[in-house]
């Protein structure tokens, strides 16, 4: 079979096991290289075998992307490249043939095959190959937040952000402590930080087959500062946006003015966009990357939509509106926050009773989940009633008919949720009891808080006493606590 053949002829056994095709390896060869350079397929031929003529295939072009015919008297081999966005880019090396692809693109990933064609001889040996493209990591960055713990720690959380379109990015921290814990991939550390605990340094490693890149160190406070973001900066007009739904940044064209083009960036990531068929924006071929998926125009508009949201995208972005006439450049920023939607908060309670029978409760509203931004708020504040701890931490001095309950409210730019606790359980109990002298000491209650993931049926606050019995020896009043309340 020589390069003079039809590519429909050459291409009748493509990634498919025919008549006269024998020799097939177990499964393909593994090949990974790097946006903009080059790779190597590899093939070696054996000692003494008759070699007519080498086709390499690709699956994504429709005809042999070139063909090595080998002289039978020791000459030299000719190449034929077909008219494919291949050609220019191969070449065949070394005694194998190899075939070498050079200035790869992402259009370039995928399988690969090489027909060896014996001469005098109808069979045909194949190599299988898979080639995956990589892009060199940029610089990674992290960002800081924090919130306090079930236990009125400060929990820190870092994370790592990075756009890479090729995937498989892996994620490591230096340093890991006992008091850190990495989730999300990898993504996110969140450390705990107590009273006393001196200033950490973090650095975040990331990883692909073809490169590796770190973040600059970022230092976790001595003190806890309260829920929010840390060091982040805010420049020019703020968006919100929910993760996984979309945000639009607005950009508006003076009345008039005739657009050349508009181009968004934002950490490294460009989009352009031009005007289009009737005006309308269009994005422009050029843009690349993970994001350009996901970044669109605006009908009738250079406003940039992005969608569906992802934690990364929060960060600063600049548009540049290049006006013709007259000739001039207008700048816009924007700061984009996204956050996710708050689940419910538990709310972990203490109470003390004293000789005199006040009850002192403190109730500690928390959350399972990392965030920025969230506020916290109580109901009802009464008269006497303390918040700490950002909000997170109320301390009240409770008596019957003051309220029936209190409320644990979180929220964010984008979405809110609350929990409720009955006080009376926590301090209520035969008189006889009260003037105990065991009931000038502390018992420690704690209320944990269910319901269904889809705000169907009863909501029940469980009480568990965890220290002592309240009426131990006092007339077995211990029994007038009932387990289980229902939450308003």
């Amino acid at each position: 079979m020589g390069p003079s053949l039809p590519g429909s002829l050459l291409l009748l056994g493509l990634f498919t096991a025919g008549t006269g095709v024998s020799g097939e390896d177990p499964g393909p060869v593994m090949v990974t290289g790097t946006l903009g350079g080059s790779v190597t397929l590899p093939l070696q031929l054996q000692p003494g075998q008759p070699v007519e003529s080498i086709s390499w295939l690709s699956r994504s072009v429709s005809t042999a992307i070139a063909t090595v015919t080998l002289a039978e008297a020791g000459g030299p081999d000719t190449l034929y490249q077909a008219e494919t966005r291949y050609r220019g880019r191969v070449s065949v090396v070394g005694p194998g043939r190899s075939l070498h692809i050079s200035n790869l693109s992402w259009t370039d990933a995928g399988p690969y095959r090489a027909h060896i064609n014996l001469r005098g001889s109808r069979l045909t040996r194949t190599r299988e190959y898979r080639l995956q493209v990589y892009e060199p990591l940029a610089q990674p960055r992290v960002t800081l937040s924090s919130r306090i713990g079930e236990n009125g720690h400060c929990i820190f959380i870092l994370t790592c952000v990075v756009e890479s379109r090729g995937g498989s990015v892996t994620y490591s921290w230096l340093p890991l402590g006992p008091r850190a814990i990495v989730s999300h991939g990898g993504s996110v550390l969140s450390v705990s930080s107590r009273p006393g605990d001196r200033a950490l340094t973090f650095t975040c490693v990331i990883k692909n087959p073809v490169s590796n890149s770190s973040s600059l160190p970022v230092s976790v406070p001595s003190s806890c500062p309260g829920p929010g973001i840390l060091g982040g900066d805010t420049v020019g007009e703020t968006v919100t946006g929910l993760l996984g739904d979309l945000a639009i940044l607005p950009l508006e064209v003076p009345v008039g003015q005739e657009v050349e083009k508009v181009t968004w960036s934002s950490g490294g990531r460009v989009a352009v966009m031009q005007p289009g068929p009737g005006g309308q924006p269009v994005l422009a071929a050029g843009t690349q990357g993970a994001y350009s998926r996901r970044w669109s125009t605006v009908h009738r508009g250079y406003s940039l939509q992005i969608r569906p949201l992802r934690l990364q995208d929060s960060g600063l972005y600049r548009a540049w509106l290049a006006l013709q006439s007259p000739r001039i450049n207008i700048t816009r920023d924007f700061t984009l926050r996204v956050y996710e939607k708050l689940r419910e908060p538990n709310i972990t309670v203490s109470s003390q009773i004293t000789k005199d029978g006040a009850c002192h409760i403190t109730l500690i509203c928390s959350l399972q989940q990392s965030g920025e931004d969230i506020q916290y708020r109580w109901a009802p504040l009464g008269q006497g009633a303390v918040m700490s701890h950002g909000g997170t931490t109320l301390r009240v001095s409770w008596t019957p008919g003051v309220s029936d309950s209190y409320r644990c409210t979180v929220s964010n730019p984008v979405s809110q949720s609350s929990s409720s606790v009955l006080p009376g359980p926590l301090c209520s109990g035969p008189s006889s009891c009260l003037s105990s002298p065991w009931n000038e000491t502390k018992a420690h209650f704690l209320l944990g808080i269910s319901s269904t993931q889809h705000g169907i049926g009863t909501k029940n606050v469980t009480l568990t006493v965890l220290q002592g019995a309240a009426c131990a020896g006092c007339n077995g009043a211990q029994g007038n606590m009932p387990p289980s309340y229902p939450a308003p």
